[in-house]
């Protein structure tokens, strides 16, 4: 026999057929690396991941709503300013500035992204704040911002 043929019939009597593997799940994740890898990404993002992600919903956002409100729904109660109040006969209407330096025109009851607007007076407004704590329940108290800061009035 020829080294060759010798070869081929000692690897035809050593091949064996391996064992069948049980069947994998449809939908079970493969591939998923247990320990790391020691890669350091020097913070840039990973080019495999898809860019494209699911929209979520605000907290706070009634069922079905994915984006925020426009205008003053939008702001939160923390960054506006009071820049004037306006009195037409009974009715107050305060002006107020967001942070994209955006002036709106809010009436009472008016909502905010986290309140709404409780009264009016000639020195500022009163907003309730609605704060939802991790059980759940909704929580307001009261926020006060005035027209003036306390450093101009007191000088």
């Amino acid at each position: 026999m020829k080294p060759r043929h010798l070869i081929l019939a000692v690897l035809a009597l050593v091949a064996v057929p391996a064992a069948a593997y049980a069947q994998i799940q449809v939908g079970s994740r493969v591939g998923d690396a247990p320990t790391p890898s020691g890669y350091d990404d020097g913070g840039r993002r990973d080019p495999f991941v898809s860019l494209i992600v699911t929209k979520k919903t605000m907290p706070g956002a009634p069922q079905g709503q994915l984006r925020p409100s426009l205008g003053l729904a939008s702001i939160a109660i923390a960054d506006v300013t009071v820049t004037g109040v306006v009195r037409a006969g009974s009715k107050m209407t305060v002006i107020l500035k967001g942070p994209d330096n955006m002036s709106y025109m809010a009436r009472l009851s008016d909502r905010l992204a986290d309140g709404m607007i409780k009264s009016i007076d000639t020195e500022g407004v009163v907003f309730m704040s609605e704060q939802t704590d991790a059980a759940g329940a909704v929580k307001g108290h009261e926020v006060r911002k005035t027209l003036r800061s306390a450093a101009e009035v007191i000088r």
